[in-house]
């Protein structure tokens, strides 16, 4: 195909459907992980913000998918789908392959009778356009190979070979996916005046319609998560509908080409795992190192099957609910099912029809490549920011860099922000702090004005970098932790009850349970959830938290005075996070005072303020526990993780308001909380 011409299509097909991931940078936390799992070294974190370098994307979908913040996300053709059915053009909505692995309380073909219910004219298996590539990939597959080949299935690993190792192009099948396939047909069938959508669960299809290789097959892709967008009413109802069959032509072993190994099942042969020249590869890490091993000539075979997924059941955008195991299973018993129905010989009588359809592809060299920098140039960046090999280097990954090295080279490719390491961070502060010090005896300030400052300020740079630093490190421990505790179960679930090992397995669990609720509170205070606004009488709030607390044993022998305000005004706040404040302070109250003495709650108001004093007749705070009272995983508990009061003091403030604290060695303490009475919902940041 000439590129200028084909460049043409892209650019006419892009004014309908363009590819853009987009990234929110007010819900981003800066925590880096979406750098981490990048496979193509596609974002940027440059002067505070995170930015996808599109020409380097490979359209995998991980960083929407893995973002703990939710902060990425794509551009959908979902609009214009439902403009062609309010505009009631002929539409076909032809679903992926991995369809059966989304549907929970639907038949395949109910399903089919909601699509059309909803406004679609026609309902096609895209399975088809797999069952129609099979046979192409058969007829290569027993010819005599030069070379080894490798699938083009996957428009992933087509992107990847585009970009980063077009050494490897010549070795591609040049077939089109089952996507473009079956669109030519629809194209063949039904005219250009139909309307084609294909419904997938992965992102790069999106970006495959309108590659200048294929483009045109193809009106609009949506995905899986779009289908649920457009559903949303007919989910909510449940309502058990007819069964109708799929319009357009059947497919047969088609069915299984979104599994493991389905591309080369469905060209009719039996994998075998010691035909050593035929392999099927799936997971990214592990996809990707096999084409770098294989464009250096470390491995051979004569065909390659990779996928980036754990197959088209594991794609980005289908239902994460039930394992790749489940979604697997329900698309083998359907395709199963389907083919019992099926005489072979109509089959091969139907795609017989077909044999005019061009399959044929080519693929545009895409390179990508970033300056290499000189060894000075890498040594002057980690020079700068404290980190010359062998003493200085960290390699904590916090940076979402697998090492200081790979930062700096990063760094000099002009991918990543130089200063943005927090280990780097924390010394400049501490050198910030060191010329406050220095300050405050030149200009003899207040000594407690100056002392509130330096607080406020080591408590916001504790707040923010041990905040990020912590997110990374819980979503770390999550994996293992996760592991340990399964395999306890099970291993429990097989001890004998008089087995002396059991007491060992049951500690392990318990510890690791502490552990599991360690790392949620490491989340909670990573992540700034967003506030959900609404009228709270704070009255009514403390008489809620009051009942949960007031039949535990710890308040047994403890005495509850209230002198409430009732003229108190409704405000407006979350009243989920002001309810864990509460909580949390009045637990600590009970605690301190160890279930025996008084604990006094008031409510006032001023001018500003609604005012709620939570006081309690216990020994008190001392000094040295006073002055890191609301610093992050300090705690004088036992087994505390130090992060409640650190997660209040960040509800408060995000509410407005501040915390005061008021301690007497022997006599008590209190607390007195301050919310504004005039705050709405922009001021305080609820959207």
């Amino acid at each position: 195909m000439n590129q200028r011409v084909a460049q043409g299509q892209i650019n006419m097909h892009d004014k309908e459907q363009s590819f853009e991931i987009t990234v929110n940078n007010k819900k981003c936390r800066k925590c880096s992980y979406c750098i981490q799992i990048c496979p193509a070294k596609a974002i940027k974190f440059y002067k505070d913000q995170v930015t996808i370098i599109s020409e380097r994307c490979i359209m995998c979908g991980s960083c929407i998918t893995e973002c703990p913040q939710h902060a990425l996300n794509y551009k959908s053709g979902l609009q214009q789908v439902i403009d062609f059915i309010e505009n009631k053009e002929k539409t076909i909505a032809c679903i992926d392959p991995a369809f059966p692995a989304i549907l929970d309380f639907w038949t395949p073909n109910q399903f089919v009778t909601v699509l059309k219910k909803i406004g679609f004219t026609e309902v096609w298996e895209g399975a088809f356009g797999a069952e129609l590539i099979s046979q192409a990939y058969r007829k290569i597959l027993n010819e005599e190979m030069q070379k080894p080949l490798i699938s083009s299935f996957c428009p992933v690993i087509v992107f990847y070979i585009q970009k980063y190792l077009p050494q490897l192009i010549e070795n591609l099948v040049p077939i089109v996916s089952p996507m473009i396939a079956i669109g030519r047909i629809a194209r063949a069938i039904k005219g250009s005046d139909w309307k084609f959508i294909y419904i997938i669960p992965c992102l790069a299809q999106i970006k495959e319609m309108t590659s200048p290789e294929v483009a045109g097959a193809v009106d609009r892709v949506i995905t899986f998560k779009d289908l649920r967008r457009l559903l949303k009413e007919e989910l909510e109802k449940k309502e058990n509908y007819p069964e109708t069959p799929f319009d357009g032509p059947k497919p047969f072993l088609g069915r299984v080409i979104s599994v493991i190994g389905g591309l080369y099942r469905s060209t009719g042969s039996q994998f075998d795992i010691l035909m050593d020249d035929i392999t099927v590869t799936y997971g990214h890490k592990r996809t990707i190192g096999s084409l770098n091993q294989l464009a250096t000539g470390y491995i051979n075979a004569r065909f390659f099957d990779f996928l980036f997924c754990h197959g088209c059941v594991d794609g980005p955008f289908i239902d994460r609910d039930l394992s790749v195991i489940a979604r697997r299973q329900k698309v083998v018993r359907y395709a199963k099912q389907e083919m019992e129905k099926q005489d072979v010989l109509s089959v091969i009588t139907e795609l017989d029809k077909f044999e005019f359809i061009d399959l044929k592809r080519d693929f545009l060299n895409m390179e990508q490549k970033l300056p290499v920098p000189t060894e000075e140039q890498i040594r002057a960046i980690l020079k700068k920011i404290d980190k010359l090999p062998p003493s200085k280097n960290l390699d904590c990954r916090a940076c979402g860099y697998a090492s200081c090295r790979e930062k700096a080279i990063a760094v000099a490719q002009g991918i990543a922000d130089e200063e943005y390491c927090l280990p780097y961070l924390l010394e400049q502060s501490k050198k910030i702090y060191k010329e406050l010090e220095k300050s405050h005896r030149e200009l003899q300030m207040s000594h407690q004005a100056l002392e509130q400052a330096q607080a406020q300020l080591i408590r916001t740079e504790k707040l923010a970098s041990i905040g990020q630093l912590a997110a990374g490190v819980a979503h770390e421990i999550n994996n293992p932790l996760g592991t340990i505790m399964i395999y306890a179960h099970l291993l429990l679930k097989n001890l004998d009850k008089d087995n002396p090992m059991r007491e060992d397995v049951e500690l392990i669990i318990s510890e690791a349970n502490r552990a599991k609720e360690i790392v949620q509170g490491l989340l909670s205070f990573a992540r700034e959830t967003k506030l959900k606004p609404g009228p709270v009488n704070v009255n009514d709030l403390l008489e809620d938290v009051l009942g949960l607390v007031v039949n535990q044993s710890l308040f047994h022998n403890i005495r509850i005075e209230k002198k409430i305000d009732e003229e108190l005004p409704t405000i407006v706040a979350d009243e989920t996070k002001l309810k864990q404040v509460f909580l949390n302070i009045i637990l600590n109250a009970a605690q301190a005072m160890e279930g025996n003495g008084r604990l006094i709650i008031t409510t006032t108001k001023d001018k500003k303020y609604i005012k709620i004093r939570i006081q309690d007749t216990g020994p008190g705070i001392p000094p040295e526990v006073m002055a890191n009272l609301f610093s992050p995983f300090f705690t004088t508990k036992e087994k505390g993780t130090g992060l409640g009061l650190a997660i209040s003091y960040g509800i408060i403030e995000r509410h407005k308001g501040k915390i005061d604290v008021e301690t007497e060695l022997g006599k008590g303490t209190v607390f007195t909380i301050c919310l504004p009475l005039d705050a709405n919902e922009e001021e305080i940041g609820i959207k």
